[in-house]
């Protein structure tokens, strides 16, 4: 048998023994670019998911703690922000369509499908009491503390996630529940010698972030359980639906809550570049979520997760004079432990699903 001459001149096929099966060389190279593309991008999605936690907790504490002539008001703080994650989210589903099917796409989504949008209406009055607790928390907790008892959402979210979507734990998930709890709860026993400001107080700003967190499981199980029970809506799209009742309403917060300070001193009152940076970091931050959701898996969330506590509290230390006792840093290293044993089993789902070539049937990157 002969070899073809045509073969010989291809040049994408390598040359190989007669009868022997020839390489493409190309699809090897493009396999290996398009492999190397996604660790890169997932080395990126770890990085920035490790620089946003870390640095939007210390920023909304820095905010909220450091001494300035006038304190803003955090319910105006969340209006924009909510403002913010809108015009980025309409900026992103003009990027998915043409110019002219923009409006066209914007109306059949939200206006004729009225009952559609108001799915969305309860999960988006959520978030606004939840960040507005955040607000309070960041104001009575130091960033170290602030950021491990924040925690607490894996634990409700798993709470929820038994309750209203029926799903059952495993052992090792309701074990890692338990450490969690554990962790936290030393974390909140521990005494620092810490710099405090006057008027703080630890116990409002736990109970605060507790109820946050409460509010942050049932929101995000809810918002899943509509995303499953709905038409294909892009996650930009449902953006844009939630700012529809998430803008007035927290708009109606302002007045609610702080309508003297407003009214007196209007709705800029206290801001400057660092609280615009807060308020463009937490809107930014809200809406990283759906990026880790599309790109990183369980273990980069839970590494990215660690290693922005551990720069909180040394962010803490050099900013605020943080002093951890031995008590804060065990809580912390099981709140740390517990984050990755509460996702250990659907890792390995998903790895042994990846060796069988399988499409893991679980939320590997789901971002609680």
């Amino acid at each position: 048998m002969s070899r073809n001459d045509d073969d010989d001149k291809h040049p994408l096929l390598h040359s190989t023994p007669e009868g022997s099966v020839k390489i493409p060389v190309a699809s090897v190279s493009i396999g290996r670019e398009a492999t190397q593309t996604k660790g890169n991008m997932k080395t990126t999605i770890l990085v920035w998911l490790t620089l946003q936690n870390s640095i939007h907790t210390l920023l909304i504490r820095y905010s909220r703690a450091r001494e300035v002539d006038a304190m803003f008001v955090s319910t105006v703080a969340v209006w924009l922000t909510e403002v913010i994650k809108c015009f980025i989210c309409l900026f992103l589903v003009a990027q998915e369509e043409t110019p002219r099917r923009f409006i066209y796409a914007l109306k059949t989504q939200i206006l004729e499908q009225p009952f559609d949008t108001l799915k969305v209406c309860i999960p988006a009055m959520i978030y606004i009491v939840q960040n507005n607790l955040f607000y309070v928390a960041a104001s009575h907790l130091d960033a170290a503390t602030f950021m491990i008892t924040s925690q607490l959402k894996i634990f409700t979210a798993a709470i929820f996630t038994v309750i209203i979507l029926r799903r059952s734990l495993n052992t090792t998930q309701w074990f890692a529940l338990g450490v969690l709890f554990v962790g936290v709860s030393l974390v909140q026993l521990q005494g620092t010698a810490s710099k405090t400001m006057d008027g703080e107080s630890p116990f409002t700003g736990f109970v605060a972030v507790v109820v946050a967190c409460c509010l942050s499981g049932f929101a995000g199980i809810y918002f899943e359980k509509i995303l499953k029970g709905s038409a294909p809506v892009s996650l930009w799209m449902r953006n844009v639906q939630m700012a529809v009742f998430a803008i007035p309403s927290s708009f109606l917060a302002i007045y609610m809550q702080d309508a003297k300070t407003v009214n007196e001193y209007g709705l800029l009152y206290g801001f400057d570049s660092i609280v615009w940076l807060t308020v463009l970091w937490y809107g930014i931050g809200g809406l990283s979520v759906a990026v880790c959701i599309k790109y990183a898996d369980n273990i980069a969330k839970n590494f990215a997760t660690s290693v922005a506590i551990v720069l909180s509290t040394i962010g803490s230390m050099f900013l605020f004079d943080f002093i951890p006792s031995l008590t804060f840093l065990l809580g912390a290293a099981l709140v740390i432990f517990s984050i990755f044993l509460y996702s250990s089993h659907q890792s390995m789902v998903a790895a042994l699903g990846r060796l069988r070539g399988e499409i893991p049937t679980t939320k590997e990157a789901f971002c609680l």
